[in-house]
């Protein structure tokens, strides 16, 4: 047995004792499992109760022996090592901060009045209005849409009519979302997405941010010695990490979908290079092996949305459910039954060679009266770096049956669909595509399309595009669009437009918003239909709403339109006036403080109101928001622990966050004890009634916060205290008072 100092390949690994026996060294099993070697496939010679392998069973074993300090260096080959696998950490699943219960209301309200030459003026009244309400139980919503409220169109006449009311509660844990009332159903690879109203319970991985359903490439390679790897995916760098020596598995992938290269550069501690070039592909439309996504659907098709309140047809049951055989094998099924339909398909989506994304399907049918039908789907899709093409084509026979298709509706016989793009370095980016449509009983419709696009000096771009239409309808048209943006948010630009005997050119310009809040603007003017027009408008943001006015004007017609966005939230007994409820929200607490900055990601968003309170918009649900205070607009004589706050928000739904803030002038104490001398060093001092506390410095001065102008001050020593009145006198908040001496009273030093 000798106790050696030990460096394998380079590097330091402590000191263990080996075991020499004819010639051969030993290390012993934990050795190993810290060196991380891989146990060689021999029996192990065992020594006092533990097992011992000869490390010439190694691959790559050598050794050198330095008997004078008792070291040895050991070199194995990279092949002996346990493999390192880079991959992201698992987040833990942050907690879901309780629901306030918050009752909103989102409108859009739009105010038009239209002159056609020789008519008399027409008036428009209209909005778009959505009521909900979101708990610790779920969120329920329901919306409305309000059409000729100014009766000024006889033809549509006055309504105002439900559009979807859905009840939805999520389940995070187990990425499912239960959805009662009105929705759509999932349409698949074949199928077609239907309104109806019911219900529904479908996976979500919605509900688990940063969740990756696709296959994500593993990049492998090897290193001789600790070294850094370097990971390019299209030449581009997108991370850095350390590996030991050994071999390694990149699975941090960065996501992408489609095909490319990957390039690893593995540098070892002596500067060596080794590049590694990897081919790769993976395809959103793929699921990660054993991963499943699925919908069950339940109702009645819901008919004729947007012109009636409730019109409900035949009742249905829904599936659909697919799952990842392999990296590069997803399949699906997918299943209809209603009175008039029953409907079953299968599909299979299968990464090929050289890159190539294919998708199959087949599906059969029956209807009401018994007649038989099919569907049939074949697709090829490949996305790389410079260039892509994709091929579809389905197809179904005259008595095919699906949920929602309308029966006397043209029947699609045949429909399909090329396309092919290309990228250049320097000259552009090119594509070309080719569409067929063909219905019984009409004729088939053919349409044929090049584009070309490319940049213009450094920031603008220009876009020319020709298309072709052929059979039931022919048509030709060209289009150019060119793009310049300038400084201070301004993009200038124009458009010239050929279709049929028509020439549409316009020039344009607009300026976006520099924040959140603030005025935006565009101008457009040229000639439409061979004839001059103009437009113009205005949108000004706001922390409350979004205000809209624009004009436009030709020979024949002039109008103006005026609208207003916004939303209208009552949680926690309080009121307010805020952009649409699109996200989840924060109603944000600084009690006692006014016109305080609150945002997060670096943004301020809103201000608190004369009582201290703002609602925060835009969260993300299911993730941790870090609500923050801008620390500029507190007053000096503020004080708070964090000025950051963290919030996890269920989807659409509010939470309170309260950061208490302490307020108050600050002031030097001098205390003496009754001997009249200064209070011991490090003496505890606190405001009675106040849990912040205080410590006595030198010569019995103690630096006090949060006074108001009458306070009673404890303090305690050596298990004794005093309590003693301060009064401040008469000054601003910034001002310190130095008070003293104050007189504590039975306690001893």
């Amino acid at each position: 047995m000798v106790p050696l100092e030990v460096s394998i390949n380079t590097v330091q690994v402590g000191n263990w004792a080996l075991l020499e026996k004819d010639g051969a060294l030993y290390a012993p099993e934990e050795a190993l499992e810290e060196w991380r070697i891989e146990k060689p496939r021999v029996v192990p010679l065992v020594v006092r109760g533990g097992n011992w392998y000869p490390l010439r069973s190694v691959p790559g074993f050598q050794a050198r022996m330095n008997a004078a300090n008792q070291s040895v260096e050991l070199v194995f080959s990279p092949s002996a090592f346990a493999a390192t696998r880079l991959s992201d950490e698992a987040e833990e699943r942050p907690a879901v901060t309780p629901a306030e219960p918050a009752l909103f209301l989102n409108f859009d309200v739009n105010l038009s009045a239209t002159r056609l030459k020789n008519s008399a003026t027409a008036r428009e009244l209209g909005f778009i209005s959505e009521v909900g309400y979101a708990s610790q139980w779920g969120l329920l919503t329901t919306s409305f849409l309000g059409r000729n409220l100014l009766a000024g169109n006889p033809d549509t006449g006055r309504s105002v009519l439900r559009l979807e009311t859905t009840f939805s509660r999520d389940f995070p844990e187990q990425n499912l979302t239960l959805r009662l009332g009105d929705g759509t159903t999932r349409a698949g690879t074949w199928g077609r997405a239907v309104y109806f109203g019911g219900i529904q319970l479908a996976r979500n991985f919605g509900l688990t941010p940063g969740f990756i359903t696709q296959p994500i490439p593993l990049i492998t390679g090897s290193s001789s010695a600790p070294s850094t790897v370097e990971l390019y995916v299209n030449d581009a760098l997108r991370q850095t990490s350390s590996v030991p020596t050994g071999p390694f598995v990149v699975q941090n992938f960065p996501v992408i979908t489609g095909a490319g290269e990957a390039r690893v550069v593995v540098r070892d501690v002596l500067g060596r290079e080794t590049v590694i070039v990897q081919p790769f592909f993976t395809d959103s439309q793929l699921l990660a092996q054993g991963l499943s996504d699925w919908s069950i659907d339940a109702g009645a098709v819901r008919k004729r949305l947007g012109e009636q309140s409730a019109s409900y047809g035949e009742g249905f049951t829904t599936g659909t459910y697919k799952y990842g055989l392999s990296p590069t094998s997803t399949i699906e099924t997918r299943a209809e039954l209603s009175p008039s339909v029953r409907n079953i398909g299968l599909g299979l989506t299968q990464g090929l060679f050289s890159k190539v994304l294919a998708q199959v399907a087949l599906a059969g049918s029956r209807d009401g009266s018994g007649h038989a039908g099919y569907e049939w789907l074949f697709g090829l899709s490949n996305d790389s770096l410079r260039h892509g093409f994709s091929l579809r084509a389905q197809g179904a026979s005259p008595f095919y049956a699906q949920l929602g298709l309308d029966p006397q509706a043209a029947r699609r016989r045949r429909e399909s669909a090329a396309s092919y793009s290309y990228n250049t370095e320097h000259l552009g980016s090119f594509g070309a595509s080719l569409a067929r449509l063909e219905t019984y009983g009409s004729k088939p419709l053919n349409t044929l399309s090049l584009s070309y696009s490319t940049r213009v000096g450094e920031r603008s771009s220009f876009t020319v595009t020709a298309a072709q239409v052929t059979g039931a309808v022919r048509n030709n048209s060209v289009a150019a669009t060119l793009t310049v943006p300038l400084d201070n948010r301004i993009t200038i630009g124009g458009n010239f437009n050929h279709h049929g005997k028509q020439n549409d050119a316009y020039v344009s310009a607009d300026q976006g918003l520099a924040g959140d809040t603030g005025l935006a603007w565009r101008v457009l003017g040229g000639a439409r239909n061979n004839a001059a027009f103009s437009e113009a408008g205005l949108r000004l943001y706001s922390e409350k709403a979004l205000l809209t006015a624009d004009l436009s004007a030709s020979a024949d017609q002039q109008a103006v339109r005026l609208g207003a966005q916004g939303g209208v939230v009552f949680v926690g007994g309080k009121t307010f006036l805020t952009q649409r409820v699109q996200d989840s929200f924060a109603l944000v607490q600084v009690p006692g403080f006014a016109d305080i900055g609150v945002g997060f990601h670096g943004r301020t968003l809103v201000h608190t109101d004369a009582e201290g309170y703002a609602l925060l918009p835009r969260l993300m649900p299911y993730q941790v928001n870090t609500i923050r205070l801008n620390a500029n607009d507190l007053p000096i004589n503020a004080e708070l622990d964090n000025i950051e706050l963290p919030a996890v928000p269920a989807a659409r739904s509010a939470v309170k966050i309260v950061f208490p803030v302490r307020s108050g002038r600050g002031a030097l104490l001098r205390i003496v004890f009754d001997d009249g001398e200064p209070a011991p060093a490090g003496a505890e001092v606190d405001l009675v009634g106040d849990k912040d506390g205080f410590f006595v410095a030198r010569r019995g001065e103690s630096f006090v916060t949060g006074m108001k102008d009458s306070n009673k001050v404890r303090l305690k020593w050596k298990g004794a205290s005093c309590t003693f009145d301060v009064n401040l006198p008469p000054g601003a908040v910034d001002d310190i008072a130095r008070i003293g001496p104050l007189m504590c009273q039975g306690v001893k030093r």
